[in-house]
């Protein structure tokens, strides 16, 4: 599991996705980067992101969501890419979370659990 959403094991399956007609889905060769600003704030509800006013194009978060949230996350548009999705509900807290951009809970800082299926949606 924790292999699972390796940047480099996810760039693969990124480049392995085509259309029906073998053409692919992302331009591999000129990928775009792009940093998100995220400022802590302990008086910020866990497991949100806030858009901060003095940061333009920042946001806020409360440090545990900070410390939860993957600092590589592939992108496809203003969408998370669906093929890499792994839903999966919180054991503690019982909120249904995407792994692909969590490294823990970022509601109850519940560990997940090592042994999950790979590329499966879990209810």
């Amino acid at each position: 599991m924790k292999d699972d959403f390796n940047p480099e094991k996810l760039a693969q399956k990124l480049k392995a996705a085509t259309y029906e007609h073998k053409k692919s889905f992302f331009d591999m060769q000129r990928p775009q980067e792009f940093q998100v600003k995220l400022r802590p704030d302990a008086a910020l509800k866990p497991g949100f992101f806030y858009p901060d006013p003095l940061i333009p194009g920042g946001h806020k978060a409360h440090p545990t969501t900070i410390a939860a949230v993957r600092k590589d996350i592939f992108v496809a548009g203003e969408e998370g890419f669906e093929d890499l999705e792994c839903l999966y509900i919180c054991h503690s807290c019982k909120t249904e979370l995407d792994l692909q951009f969590w490294h823990f809970c970022p509601y109850c800082e519940q560990a997940f659990p090592v042994d999950l299926p790979s590329n499966t949606t879990l209810k």
